[in-house]
């Protein structure tokens, strides 16, 4: 029982993050029920395909690793441009994060 309650919790706080990263990408603006229902999806979603627990982890540290990249790198080209940089960060977040995912299931040789 402890187990699952752990698991839903962990889940819980994947949505929390990804919501996050998702709400400025996917609406215009963002709401108190917009943020609740993206964190439960996601959740329900992580929990789901709790099987690829491992892929699901790395893509959220790959997107946190970006974010605070591309906050930094936001701070000198965009200036006065508030409203496109968190659209900018948000999306080359996930963008990322599912480059990593794809890299998982394409693998070829470059050389």
């Amino acid at each position: 029982m402890e187990a699952i309650f752990i698991l839903i919790l962990k889940c819980l706080l994947l949505g929390i993050i990804w919501a996050a990263l998702l709400i400025p990408i996917l609406f215009n603006r963002g709401g108190w029920l917009k943020y609740l229902v993206t964190v439960l999806v996601t959740a329900l979603i992580c929990f789901l395909l709790r099987g690829f627990a491992g892929i699901i982890n790395r893509m959220t540290l790959i997107a946190l690793i970006t974010l605070v990249i591309s906050w930094i790198t936001s701070m000198a080209v965009f200036d006065k441009e508030s409203k496109v940089k968190s659209k900018v960060i948000s999306f080359s977040c996930v963008m990322a994060a599912f480059a990593y995912l794809i890299s998982n299931f394409i693998s070829f040789g470059i050389l």
